[in-house]
């Protein structure tokens, strides 16, 4: 009867070396000088300074590299509210870089001691200059404090105005209201007031304010009723009634704008 073969004594022996390596190397992995971190960097920051996201990454020049635990540092700069996402990594031998990416405001909305402004998610970044250049929100409740959300349904509203909108129509606005009733409300840093109604076809409605301020731009307007979104209304101010055709001013299509009321002119886009 063949008895079955030894385990030959060398693969354990090789097993010892290799384990023993192994702590050695990881010793001098975590003891070397070699591998203290000299600089930490930071890319992709825009309103926020390197030194306030490394300050909060709290990663120790002169610390080994291999010590740190950038999980926990990760988590520290994802808790600034301003930050959307963050990846950290170490670059060998001697440097952590922080890669990041910032929320981005997309409106003003009054919290109880100022302005504060919010990314599209409804997340509060920082409270911010009333003159700051982005729309005001009115009528979609209080902001919360930096780093708490807004999830009403009119801030939703709200910001469904806004995707619909082109940036050079969101710059030209200065306020955008949602009504008890949940229409539309807008106006421009000139003061014409924009009617778009019920929160339905922004897209179209959308395009059709574009034209029509192309079109009526030379003209002093008091408001822009795109409530029906097939038949905007424009009424212009210091116009008598009797306006002629020929001095109306063009819609898209080649033809004038046409209609009036007691209160002065009001002009149809067919």
């Amino acid at each position: 009867m063949v008895g079955k073969p030894e385990k030959p004594k060398s693969n354990t022996l090789e097993r010892i070396c290799i384990l023993l390596l192994l702590l050695f190397t990881g010793f001098v992995l975590l003891n070397s000088s070699f591998f203290y971190i000299s600089e930490v960097t930071v890319t992709g920051n825009k309103s926020l300074t390197p030194e306030e996201i490394t300050k909060a990454a709290g990663i120790p020049i002169g610390e080994n590299i291999f010590r740190i635990n950038l999980r926990d540092a990760a988590a520290r700069v994802k808790a600034i509210p301003a930050v959307k996402d963050v990846r950290l990594a170490r670059r060998l031998p001697a440097r952590v870089a922080i890669m990041l990416t910032e929320r981005e405001a997309v409106a003003l909305v009054s919290g109880r001691d100022g302005f504060y402004g919010l990314d599209e998610g409804g997340v509060c970044i920082r409270k911010v200059n009333a003159a700051d250049p982005l729309p005001i929100l009115t009528g979609v409740g209080i902001a919360p404090l930096p780093g708490g959300d807004l999830t009403t349904e009119g801030f939703r509203t709200a910001v469904l105005v806004l995707k619909s909108l082109d940036g050079d129509l969101i710059s030209g606005l200065a306020e955008i209201h949602i009504t008890p009733l949940r229409s539309v409300e807008a106006y421009t840093t000139e003061g014409v007031k924009i009617c778009f109604g019920r929160p339905e076809e922004l897209a179209e409605k959308g395009k059709m304010l574009c034209g029509i301020l192309k079109e009526v731009e030379d003209r002093k307007v008091v408001y822009i009723d795109l409530s029906v979104t097939k038949r905007p209304v424009v009424k212009f101010a210091g116009q008598g009634v009797h306006e002629s055709a020929d001095n109306a001013p063009v819609n898209a299509a080649g033809g004038p704008l046409s209609g009036s009321d007691a209160g002065g002119t009001v002009s149809v886009v067919p």
